[in-house]
């Protein structure tokens, strides 16, 4: 790798991280608006990217035992192990909208309160799973770059 990409990558990582965090905190307050409006289409978008997420981190864990960086591929299977979990939290978020929806249609019950509570700390789970990923993710990419 020329010490020019090098240099870019190294410069480039603390404004991605910022990014991500960026990206995380508006996802949280888009997640919010939705609800109350009851469309699905970014739980269907959000599952897909952490799931493609995913599974190129294992990917990479693949590719990572074979080699000399044989220690490192521990980590990117945890890292692939979380994103994986923040998929299935993204999948039960969109399970439980789709439930506190259609008891809605009833009229708004008693447990109404309590699922929507619920769907909050799925999502917030799901929110602080891909952050944890993805910061183990870079942190090991940030190892792995000046040895390519």
């Amino acid at each position: 790798m020329s010490h020019t990409l090098r240099r870019l990558l190294h410069w480039s990582e603390p404004i991605l991280r910022l990014l991500i965090w960026a990206v995380a905190l508006g996802y949280l307050l888009l997640e919010a608006r939705e609800v109350a409006a009851q469309r699905q289409l970014t739980q269907i978008t959000v599952f897909a990217v952490l799931f493609l997420v995913a599974s190129f981190q294992l990917s990479l864990a693949r590719f990572l035992v074979t080699g000399p960086e044989a220690a490192e591929a521990a980590i990117a299977m945890q890292s692939s192990l979380a994103m994986f979990v923040a998929s299935l939290f993204s999948v039960l978020d969109g399970a439980l909208d789709h439930l506190f929806a259609a008891l809605q249609g009833g009229g708004p019950g008693p447990a109404a309160p309590l699922l929507y509570l619920l769907g909050w700390v799925v999502n917030l789970l799901c929110v602080v799973m891909a952050l944890a990923s993805l910061e183990l993710f870079l942190a090991l990419l940030r190892r792995l770059i000046p040895r390519i």
